[in-house]
């Protein structure tokens, strides 16, 4: 593959190009700031450690230099940057790699603007090398380990294998790519402009092009995937604002359509991330995973198709690894179930029932054993995952990532719909009749001594407590608007805030050392001019900043999919706060990009992976919550036959107003039809009875769902442009290979054929083949003959 040109950078930028680059710590950290010596055998072994990096990096024909860190903090920073030629045929390997893998790459869609072609290289045959493959190629030939294939495939080429405080050189502290800032200060900008289209429709493909372009498919298709929910969101929306003004709260026809627009997204979705896949050349990418330095093969087996050395780890094994770390998943989801519901139970006590001395202050005491209770577990359920999901001992990086992710989320999103669970299906059918228990059994008498510190304290003589149905829409409200401005807030103004406190207690400090230590009693001097001063001061920066991590971005956006699908029918206006926090996340999580996260490494996708499963998951169990809540809560002027009388108390303590308690004939209740082992009265049987309607509604929606997936299959994707270029170039590959074998057979040897009716010896039943012999045509020439 020879290069042709590179394009000219659209965004100007002073510093050089770099690729990469690495921290070494030169000089330990306690010699620092000291005026002890340093060792000479220290620095030897440094020496001779460094020395051995450089020369592993050099091996990789990587141009390489190093500059000392500013402020003369013992690290050299060493600086990586990949030749054109390097980068062209590291490009040509993966062609092939990616051929023998099953990739297909489209190249007539696969090709990005000339606008926006900066940094890039193009080659004659039209390929362009963006930048994020050029920091993906040069992450690759850092970090590979050389070493066996884990597929059927060859490896594209071995790396150097390097991490942090890798064994061969402990000294190497960090590494990372480096920030474009032109770029990102022009994809702010951009952004940042606000007109009507922004605000309906979003950003276009062209510029999610330009973020695949530059960051990688997957942080582009994150960005895609959000602006598609953003926009998907306007229908929702609208609808739950005419519900909410009509004041129909828990309407059978906001949650039908609601669970119907949930199972269209992720299935527009799917289609969605396929065309992104064919246009991106991403389709197959699954089959390349990037192996997982950490796997630990049981064996290496000659592969049966390829004949070469594969790294196994059997498929049993690791399954037999899952079912030994279930119980572990058991207990800590029993630990925050628990925890949940005593925290839940200790503020309805303490906020609704309590009116002892200190009552202002008692009723924080809920919220500050959640915040100790609740972040503890979830340290140690996080902590234990990444041990379970080690060893479960997966070969790809994907595979360990998408077992983490619904180790991690499932445990998650216990937290934020706990709450509405226990109020909604534990608070108001059963709340008046626990209290009571409690309080005729003395619990609250002596948890209201312990408290006050009274040991005298006494309950009145009958207890009033009464549900409140408003809770409902309390912590719906909490889920939907006060923690997405919680997480706005603390993901892209905490940083920033704690970074300039930051910057200014250096200050501070530098003023001191500068007095303490003069440059004369500095250990070595070097002389930087402006550019490099403020580029070293830039790298420096940049080490400082947290890796960018896709999980908490999906997972923010998974959570508020759950909260609208499952739980908006009790406050229709969810989907309007959703669409409005959306608008604002696609650009915070941009500026939460470039300006308090790390450069993310490119990577390719060809989907969002686990997460379109968990939606999927969501939008499903949606169809219970939404069935048993109107089965419920719905608000109806009259009872009729099918509905029990415990039901109608439930909705009128939620509707006052339009209710009121009716008895129905027994013989005429839903519960009549029941069977003899479930309960047919009182609150447990209309909670039975919702469940009953909410499992045929789950029925009914799988089907909807097939008959859904089908015709979006044929609207969305069957002829569409990017089915039509995929099968267009499978096409063109099968016919590429048909010539190259019909050429190969023509010059290797011409075939030559010899006539049947030879008398060679290898033909036996010469005779019978012989023309002479043949009767067909004898037939029928006698046939007109008289006898």
């Amino acid at each position: 593959m020879n290069l042709l040109h590179k394009q000219e950078d659209q965004y100007p930028r002073s510093e050089p190009l770099v690729d990469y680059v690495l921290k070494f710590q030169a000089i330990p950290a306690e010699y620092v700031s000291s005026k002890k010596q340093v060792p000479a055998h220290l620095i030897e072994a440094r020496t001779k450690e460094y020395m051995g990096l450089i020369r592993e990096l050099q091996a990789l024909n990587l141009r390489v230099t190093s500059r000392i860190e500013p402020d003369d903090k013992g690290s050299v920073l060493i600086f990586v940057s990949a030749p054109d030629k390097l980068l062209a045929g590291i490009r040509e390997k993966e062609r092939v790699h990616d051929f023998l893998s099953g990739v297909v790459a489209v190249r007539e869609l696969n090709q990005p603007p000339r606008s926006f072609t900066f940094g890039a290289l193009k080659t004659f045959d039209n390929e362009v090398i963006s930048p994020a493959d050029r920091i993906r190629y040069v992450n690759y030939l850092l970090t590979n380990q050389p070493g066996l294939s884990r597929s059927t495939q060859p490896r594209m080429v071995n790396g150097a294998g390097l991490k942090k405080n890798d064994p061969r050189f402990p000294h190497l502290v960090d590494m990372m790519p480096l920030h474009h800032q032109g770029f990102n200060a022009a994809w702010i900008r951009s952004w940042s402009n606000l007109s009507w289209r922004s605000v309906w429709m979003g950003i276009g493909d062209r510029e999610i092009d330009r973020l695949r372009f530059h960051f990688g498919a997957q942080v582009a298709l994150y960005f895609a995937f959000l602006n598609m929910y953003f926009t998907s969101l306007a229908p929702a929306a609208v609808l739950g604002l005419l519900f909410w003004l009509r004041g129909e709260l828990f309407s059978p026809m906001y949650s039908a359509v609601l669970t119907l627009w949930a199972c269209m997204f992720v299935e527009v979705w799917r289609m969605r991330e396929k065309k992104f896949a064919v246009r991106w050349g991403m389709t197959g990418v699954k089959n390349v995973s990037e192996p997982r330095p950490e796997f630990r093969p049981h064996e290496v087996v000659d592969d049966p198709i390829t004949h070469d050395k594969v790294e196994v780890f059997e498929w049993w094994r690791r399954e037999l690894r899952m079912i030994l770390s279930l119980p572990f998943v058991l207990l800590f989801v029993a630990l925050l179930a628990t925890a949940i519901t005593l925290n839940f139970l200790t503020e309805i006590i303490l906020g609704e029932i309590y009116e002892g001395p200190g009552k202002q202050v008692v009723t924080l005491v809920p919220t500050i054993l959640f915040s100790i209770c609740i972040p503890t577990i979830q340290a140690a359920w996080q902590t234990t995952a990444s041990f379970l999901t080690r060893f479960e001992n997966h070969s790809t990086v994907s595979s360990f990532n998408s077992s983490l992710t619904l180790k991690m989320f499932g445990l998650q999103c216990l937290v934020p719909f706990a709450g509405v669970v226990l109020t909604a299906y534990i608070y108001i059918p059963f709340g008046e009749r626990l209290m009571s228990a409690l309080f005729e059994r003395g619990y609250l008498t002596r948890l209201f001594q312990f408290v006050s510190r009274q040991p005298n304290f006494q309950m009145p003589a009958k207890l009033d407590f009464q549900v409140k149905p408003a809770r409902l829409s309390d912590q719906l409200f909490a889920l939907c608007v006060t923690s997405q401005l919680i997480n706005t807030f603390t993901e892209t103004l905490v940083p920033v805030i704690l970074r300039a406190v930051s910057r200014w207690k250096e200050r501070l400090m530098d003023r001191e050392s500068k007095v303490a230590l003069d440059k004369k009693q500095r250990r070595v001097s070097f002389t930087h001019d402006q550019a490099e001063r403020k580029f070293l001061s830039q790298v420096q920066a940049e080490f400082l900043l947290p890796t960018y991590d896709l999980f908490v971005d999906y997972a923010e956006m998974a959570t508020q999919f759950g909260g609208i699908v499952l739980w908006s029918t009790i406050w229709p206006l969810a989907p309007v706060m959703g669409y409005v926090n959306n608008w604002f996340e696609i650009r915070s999580d941009a500026f939460k990009i470039v300006t308090n996260m790390r450069r993310p490494v490119p990577k390719r996708a060809e989907t969002i992976g686990t997460w379109l499963e968990v939606l999927a998951f969501l939008a499903r169990v949606a169809v219970l919550t939404n069935a048993t809540l109107v089965y419920l809560f719905q608000a109806r002027p009259k009872t009729g036959d099918w509905f029990p009388e415990v039901q109608t108390t439930l909705r009128t303590e939620l509707h006052p107003a339009s209710n009121a308690k009716m008895p129905c004939v027994p013989s005429s209740q839903i519960s009549s039809v029941m069977p003899s082992f479930l309960p047919r009265s009182g609150t447990s049987a209309a909670l039975v009875a919702s469940l009953i309607v909410a499992m045929v509604c789950e029925l009914m929606y799988q089907v909807i769902c097939q008959v859904v997936k089908h015709v979006l299959t044929r609207l969305l994707w069957r002829d569409s442009l990017e089915e039509r270029a995929l099968r267009r170039m499978q096409h063109e590959i099968r016919v590429s290979l048909l010539d190259r074998l019909e050429q190969s057979h023509d010059s290797s040897r011409a075939l030559q054929t010899e006539p049947l009716q030879s008398t060679n010896p290898i033909y036996p039943d010469r005779h019978f083949w012989d023309q002479s012999q043949d009767e067909g045509m004898s037939y029928f020439a006698g046939a007109n003959k008289a006898d």
